[in-house]
């Protein structure tokens, strides 16, 4: 299940004030009255920012006001750190137009005066800007900047803010270890300088990706160590996330019963406190899940309710959106509503494709071998210094003391010199043949997807096109025939529908080739909308598709796979309307012991398995399912309907 850990900001002046902290404020006002304009701004940007929070209409008169100043008082450096404060207050409200404008803004004023302070900070923010709007690869970038810039510096606890976001990045790409590997060394430091109030998002991030690979017991024990933490620090923000993310564990060990109140305890504590209420969709998806789980379709069909009032009031949620589209279609599913549930399933997908691509993970990968590369060149420069400086000094005092013995020195130390410089050449030279094999891979991968979508544009633009045209050609012979006899206008016809439909077998084989793999997610939309075209084409028809409990989303098929799949559906169901007259048609998946199983079922005419030849309709759904490794069954009898029964392995 999809994990996701809501952060709004991680900025170098603090987080959230506690409510301590909340009870200085108008003692903090007070002193700015008779401070300088220096501390008088520096008081109004740490005001605004409680205010953000808690009172955002206040927080941005405030800002406003402090801005003008600023630029009457002539104080670039408070002037460039409140328009950074303006931004977090336009994107925590939502308006990202704005919220962009002013970072971009912040981190010109920023770099005009070398604040490098605010540049590091604003460039961080907007990482955490394009990473809430789902765009991983902006994010990514502006986050190796920041941490890049940060290295030269002395303060070595900021770097724990861009591992700890950078991690984040790669737990959201399913990138599990290399997120722990991240989360890690962020927790390192928070713990090294005693970031009390920090601690508990890495324990937090950790037990997310130890879950996500199964190991449920560490990642139990890390959670509640998290959620502990936080409570000590009295850190609410991340006591509701590290909650979070304990009953989303439980929901995947299949104990909804534990899950459910810790998400309805969420939901109310971060409505009564206004803390983080954006991550509020998440509790609600799970709330969705859990009790469809529970067949409790009318609990969950409130909070479907309860989500799309949240969405209109947060529409910017990409992340979040795609599991609550994706639970809300099961709900709507369940309460006999397939047209909605396939409309929130494609949401889902949409939401999802437009997240990520291959394009922008060969740009995050690029990115971090740039860092990488340009790290490593640094150690081999100070490591290479440092020697050099060292023989240098052997060389001085043994000249004094032991000359003939320092000639036997110099010569071992020029020869270990030369071996260890031989030696890292050669890792650099491995390091260097692995990046390449790497990056031929990426661009063997990208060549192949190029060449599907050149084929699947030459089938749509030159068969595709001839069809409709031998279509409109055959339509204008009938017009001109139109005295002609009876049996020319049907084969006329005929050959009309029969181009109709290649068009329409054309346009399938097209979108399975655009994809190298195929989600259940994806198959299950495509099958939806086809039965939904068939129920229209067929009025007097009742259709069912039903996909049992088991049958877990996650699998993935090749596009060939997924097509026979696709295909063998299609054919019983063409096969059904076509030839049995039936009034009611079913369409079943299922999964027992590992195996798939299909099941179009229809209560037509049926014939005879034991003397009737097979037709090619028939003959190619077992083909079909060999091609799956499986195999095809009949069952159909006078007056009895058909039933078509394909098993097959993963």
């Amino acid at each position: 299940m999809h994990k996701i850990a809501l952060l709004i900001f991680l900025f170098f002046h603090g987080i959230l004030f506690s409510q301590s902290q909340a009870q200085k404020i108008d003692s903090l006002l007070q002193v700015a009255e008779t401070a300088n304009d220096s501390v008088r701004l520096r008081i109004f940007n740490k005001v605004s920012f409680y205010y953000i929070f808690n009172d955002p209409p206040r927080a941005k008169q405030l800002l406003q006001n402090a801005i003008a100043e600023a630029k009457n008082k002539k104080v670039p450096f408070s002037e460039a750190e409140l328009v950074n404060t303006y931004g977090i207050y336009y994107d925590v409200s939502g308006q990202s137009d704005s919220a962009n404008y002013y970072f971009k803004e912040a981190l010109a004023l920023s770099q005009q005066k070398d604040f490098e302070t605010i540049t590091v900070m604003v460039i961080n923010n907007l990482g955490m800007f394009h990473w809430n709007k789902g765009n991983y690869q902006e994010a990514l970038d502006y986050f190796f900047q920041a941490l890049k810039m940060n290295q030269p510096n002395t303060s070595e606890a900021a770097n724990a803010i861009y591992f700890n976001n950078i991690g984040l990045i790669y737990q959201e790409m399913g990138q599990y270890e290399k997120a722990i590997e991240y989360h890690n060394k962020s927790l390192e430091l928070r713990r090294r300088y005693n970031k009390a109030s920090e601690i508990p998002a890495s324990l937090n991030n950790i037990g997310i990706n130890l879950a996500a690979q199964g190991k449920f017991d560490e990642a139990e024990k890390i959670l509640k160590e998290a959620i502990t933490t936080a409570e000590a620090a009295n850190e609410q923000g991340k006591y509701f996330d590290s909650l979070s993310s304990l009953a989303d564990l439980y929901v995947t060990q299949g104990k909804p019963s534990m899950a459910i109140p810790l998400f309805e305890e969420i939901l109310k504590g971060r409505d009564a406190f206004n803390i983080d209420r954006r991550a509020n969709l998440v509790p609600i998806s799970f709330l969705i899940y859990t009790n469809n789980q529970r067949d409790n379709i009318k609990e969950a069909s409130k909070y479907v309710s309860l989500g799309n009032q949240f969405l209109k009031e947060f529409p910017d949620l990409k992340n979040a959106a795609v599991d609550f589209y994706r639970h809300a279609s099961e709900t709507y599913f369940r309460t006999g509503n397939p047209k909605l549930g396939g409309e929130y399933l494609q949401r889902s997908l949409d939401a999802k494709e437009q997240i990520f691509s291959d394009k922008s993970a060969a740009a995050i990968a690029d990115l971090e071998t740039k860092y990488n590369l340009a790290q490593k060149e640094k150690d081999l420069a100070e490591t290479r210094a440092n020697l050099v400086e060292r023989e240098l000094e052997v060389e001085q005092k043994n000249s004094l003391i032991y000359g003939g013995i320092a000639i036997a020195i110099i010569f071992g130390l020029l020869g270990y010199l030369f071996f260890n410089q031989q030696r890292l050449k050669n890792k650099q030279l491995q390091k260097e043949n692995e990046l390449k094999t790497a990056l031929a891979r990426i661009e063997t991968q990208n060549r192949l997807q190029e060449q599907r979508l050149r084929i699947s544009r030459d089938l749509h633009d030159t068969i595709g096109s001839q069809l409709t045209f031998i279509i409109s050609s055959i339509d204008t012979l009938k017009f001109g025939l139109r005295d002609t006899g009876g049996k020319t206008k049907e084969k006329l016809s005929n050959i009309s529908a029969f181009a109709s439909q290649t068009i329409y077998e054309l346009r399938d084989t097209i979108w399975a080739m655009n994809k190298s793999d195929l989600t259940w997610e994806d198959l299950q939309g495509r099958i939806s909308n086809f039965i939904e075209k068939a129920g229209t084409a067929s009025a007097n028809v009742d259709f069912n598709f039903s996909v049992r409990e088991n049958v877990t989303p996650d699998i993935t098929f090749s596009s060939v796979e997924g097509m026979n799949i696709y295909r063998i559906i299609q054919e019983a169901v063409h096969n059904a309307l076509k030839h049995a007259e039936p009034q009611h048609v079913s369409v079943e998946i299922d999964v027992k012991e590992n195996q798939y199983i299909l099941t179009i079922t229809d209560d037509g005419s049926g014939f005879r398995t034991s003397s009737e030849a097979k037709g090619n309709g028939l003959q190619n759904i077992q083909k079909r399912a060999a091609d799956l490794g499986g195999s095809a069954a009949i069952k159909s009898e006078p007056g009895k309907g058909t039933q078509v029964l394909v098993t097959f392995n993963r």
